[in-house]
């Protein structure tokens, strides 16, 4: 027959204590932070399955940077073209007036003539068009894309890609030569055209005006094609916007379902660990034997 002595009963009872006063404790830690996890031990499988959540939503932060990043391209690059193509019909409108009969005065058509320098320098400066201090049109180079003086094109045919989706990378960018067409090219780029149409102009040349004429319609419907691209670009990266914040409030919510406290829940465990740990407090206090000091009270 085994013998309970008093030091068993009082290391079980302080056992049981600790055990009480751990369970309220544990309790009133998920109710005052609002989570049942906050460290792997608490529950092992919900803590990874979390910590890969967490990971998936760092890369979806990721992903979202480079969605804005290649919509602030877009965008910058769909006003230019935009812009761009304004001009081109107002420079359209002037070389039909050159090449009307009748007009012929030279006042006239020098004014005509300056009127497109003038807006051949606007598009230049679309040409030089900057996103965050880069060049939109210039491909990787650094520098301007086009020479403000010569229009010659100082760019590279490089794309900037930015990953838009899980494994799916998009280009952000048109380069100089796709928008504007290449030097080397039938008729050479958009600036090439203008230069002869001014001096075209000023020679009061009809056939050579009507060539000029010929060629501004190519480059319009090129520049037309390249804002119809950038803008087809730019509504897609907003249906995978829309995606990505239903993908990332989906893991979200399936985060706070494993971490988060349910504070009602948590605020009835509190009050009855309370209950329990002071009934134990209250037993103990009947089952552990008086010492010394009780007699010297």
């Amino acid at each position: 027959m085994n013998r309970v002595t008093n030091s068993m009963t009082s290391r079980t009872t302080l056992r049981d204590l600790n055990m009480s006063l751990g369970r309220l404790q544990q309790h009133q830690a998920n109710l005052s932070t609002g989570r049942v996890i906050r460290k792997v031990s608490d529950d092992p499988t919900a803590a990874v399955d979390a910590m890969a959540i967490r990971n998936e939503l760092r890369r979806a932060d990721q992903r979202n940077r480079s969605l804005n990043d290649a919509q602030g391209w877009l965008q910058t690059a769909d006003t230019a073209l935009v812009s761009g193509l304004d001009i081109l019909a107002r420079v359209k409108e002037l070389t039909v007036r050159a090449s009307s009969t009748g007009v012929g005065d030279p006042s006239v058509q020098y004014a005509i003539a300056t009127e497109i320098s003038g807006l051949r320098s606007e598009l230049l400066s679309i040409g030089n068009t900057k996103y965050l201090d880069r060049p939109v049109f210039n491909g990787t180079a650094e520098g301007v894309a086009y020479n403000t003086t010569t229009g010659v094109y100082q760019g590279n045919d490089s794309v900037v890609l930015r990953e838009v989706a899980p494994g799916t990378v998009m280009s952000a960018n048109l380069t100089g030569e796709q928008v504007f067409g290449t030097q080397a090219g039938v008729g050479g780029d958009l600036f090439a055209v203008l230069d002869r149409l001014q001096t075209a102009i000023l020679a009061s040349d009809s056939t050579a005006m009507a060539a000029e004429h010929s060629n501004l319609d190519t480059a319009t419907k090129r520049l037309a094609a390249a804002a119809a691209e950038i803008g087809t670009r730019g509504g897609r990266i907003d249906n995978l916007r829309n995606r990505a914040a239903v993908d990332q409030l989906s893991m979200s919510e399936r985060l706070s379902g494993l971490e988060d406290a349910d504070i009602a829940e948590a605020l009835l465990d509190v009050r009855a660990s309370e209950n329990a740990h002071n009934a134990a407090l209250q037993a103990a206090a009947r089952v552990l034997p008086a010492s010394l000091l009780d007699y010297l009270r």
